[in-house]
């Protein structure tokens, strides 16, 4: 279906002329990269500075390399494709439906062990036989030109790869040297074709792979890219580093991507120049404390956003490679506090984490879903709210699923999106969240915060408030204001591995040894409610099942959850568009939305 031109002016009038002029010249470039790439792979390689050996790690665990009596097996996106003994790339690469699984073939992470101290999963003879097949048919002068294999950001995903292999098994004779033409290639390729066009985490990437190379060839050549790569990794890191430390992008799992391609960076600085630069330190200690304060119970990321649990490392290995002790993510006492543009709650396993930010940078929306003021929730320290994840990055179904307002947990208004997402990484119409407001007050832990993502629709402001209450209930509220009438329906999406005990009109049962939970749906006005199956995508390709517990009204009205141990009392709400109140055991918390905080 093609754009509208209202859906293209509310694209195209938040991309920076930058990215639009560096769009055009990458598509310009592209027809004269054939015979630029050969030229490049037809000149010598440049001499070695020195190994790189604690780079590129650790490994996600999504990549995969198996080899038995059959031949080679690679899992790329969780697909299995045969290789045979001799690993033929480009049978492989015909395989491959989807351009992001041929880019995952073209990185060869699937060659690195998943973590310090692990086996290689082939011996080094084998895997840089493997390499010289992949030079011979992706990297001389007489090749086949790929563009999967010779995208800037794929080259950057692949030249750590190979500098740590070539640092710790140095392939021995002649292959030596063809792999040093050929990274030698990769890089001044790399450096001719920066992504200022995509910027955000490819351009982070992209730099990463030009500081690997800087450090590990010498001479004048990568001595310039050492000086372009520090000059703007600077720029990129003042925008692209949030002052919480989160990544602009607003993806957990982008942002342990980031995170360890900073890493890299600070060691290809070391090893090169005896030092990184002085802020690098700090960006990094920052980025890792905001990860370790939004992680759940399980010590795995949130799902916000374009995230999975399979496509980065685990944040456990993370903190090992950046020799940093994991935070305690169950703590005795109830707390709650802000970190960015998320407001959290813990008490022991128990967790909430709101999301109260925008979806995204606007000039960058590529991995933002319709999904302001989604929140995730665990019980237990099990998973019990959940955003749907992703299942691909092809214009599927899924994939507009993924990013649909229904398949998080927030409220949708008339069937429609929050935000326009569209095609596969576009976003037109959208809104942006106002200020988060919160407090607690023993035992009373809340934060409340609006978007005007609806305003199209006659409804200018949607609030939500979720309140915890100690040893108690949780409370997530939503209201309307605006005199249009409007269908409202707030969504629940509990993973599918959870058991549904029993369901009545006033609530479901869930069973989550060794405690068993009551959520009930309420409304200031009149309501009706469903459970029924959804789709749940916590690794890329995978479909599973989540139930999905709906609550529709019509406005005026106040949509309220509460979610309760069975042992637990039931609190009293009453909700306007000035105060919400809150009964509790003989306590009362108002929540004051005009005039007070």
């Amino acid at each position: 279906m093609q754009p509208t031109a209202s859906r293209l002016y509310h694209t195209l009038r938040f991309y920076r002329p930058r990215q639009i002029f560096y769009r055009l010249l990458a598509r310009a470039r592209g027809h004269r990269a054939p015979k630029q790439v050969r030229r490049l792979c037809a000149q010598r390689g440049l001499e070695v500075h020195g190994p790189l050996d604690g780079i590129a790690e650790p490994v996600a665990e999504g990549p995969r390399l198996a080899l038995d009596k059959r031949g080679v097996t690679l899992r790329l996106l969780n697909r299995e494709y045969r290789a045979g003994s001799e690993l033929d790339w480009q049978t492989i690469e015909r395989q491959i439906a989807s351009r992001l699984g041929r880019f995952h073939l073209h990185y060869h992470e699937f060659f690195l062990p998943k973590c310090r101290g692990d086996v290689l999963p082939a011996t080094p003879k084998q895997i840089w036989q493997w390499i010289a097949g992949w030079i011979q048919n992706y990297s001389l002068p007489s090749s086949v030109y790929s563009p999967d294999a010779w995208h800037p950001y794929v080259i950057s995903r692949r030249i750590p790869v190979w500098v740590k292999l070539f640092s710790l098994y140095p392939p021995e004779g002649p292959l030596a040297q063809r792999v040093l033409d050929s990274l030698s290639a990769q890089a001044r390729w790399l450096r001719k074709n920066l992504e200022f066009d995509v910027r955000g985490n490819h351009l982070i990437q992209n730099l990463r792979g030009l500081a690997v190379a800087g450090a590990f060839f010498a001479g004048s050549e990568p001595d310039e890219w050492l000086r372009t790569a520090t000059k703007l990794l600077f720029r990129e890191c003042r925008e692209q580093i949030l002052s919480s430390g989160e990544h602009f992008e607003r993806s957990p799992m982008y942002h342990v991507d980031v995170l360890l391609a900073l890493a890299d960076m600070r060691d290809a600085f070391q090893a090169a120049l005896g030092k990184a630069p002085d802020y690098l330190d700090a960006v990094i200690a920052k980025m890792a404390e905001f990860l370790g304060k939004v992680l759940h119970p399980d010590g795995q990321i949130p799902l916000f956003g374009d995230s999975t649990l399979d496509l980065t490392p685990s944040p456990r290995q993370v903190f090992a490679r950046l020799r940093m002790d994991f935070p305690n993510l169950q703590p005795e006492q109830a707390v709650s506090y802000q970190v960015g543009d998320y407001w959290i709650y813990r008490e022991g396993g128990n967790f909430v984490i709101f999301d109260v930010g925008p979806v995204g940078p606007d000039h960058l929306p590529a991995h933002a879903h319709a999904d302001l003021l989604t929140f995730e929730a665990s019980w237990s320290g099990k998973r019990l709210v959940v955003d749907a994840g992703v299942h691909d990055y092809e214009d599927s179904l899924e994939r507009a699923y993924c990013r649909s307002t229904r398949a998080h947990n927030t409220l949708e208004i008339n069937g429609q999106n929050q935000c326009d997402v569209w095609s596969r990484f576009r976003m037109g119409r959208r809104g942006w969240p106002g200020i988060l407001h919160r407090d607690s007050i023993s035992p009373f832990h809340y934060a409340w915060c609006t978007h005007n993502a609806y305003r199209h629709l006659g409804c200018p402001e949607v609030r939500r408030l979720i309140m915890c209450i100690e040893k108690g209930p949780w409370l997530i509220a939503d209201w309307v204001t605006g005199r249009s009438e409007a269908r409202l329906a707030s969504r629940l999406h509990i993973p599918g591995e959870r058991s549904i005990g029993s369901v009545s009109q006033d609530a479901i049962t869930i069973e989550l040894p060794p405690d068993r939970l009551l959520i009930e749906p309420g409304s200031a006005s009149g309501h009706t409610w469903a459970q029924q199956t959804a789709q749940y995508f916590p690794h890329f390709g995978i479909k599973e099942s989540a139930h999905e517990l709906v609550l529709e009204g019509t406005t005026p009205n106040v949509l309220v959850w509460q979610i309760r141990s069975h042992a637990a009392e039931s609190a009293g709400f009453a909700g306007g568009d000035r105060t919400a109140s809150v009964v509790h055991r003989g306590h009362e918390c108002v929540v004051f939305f005009e005039g007070k905080s």
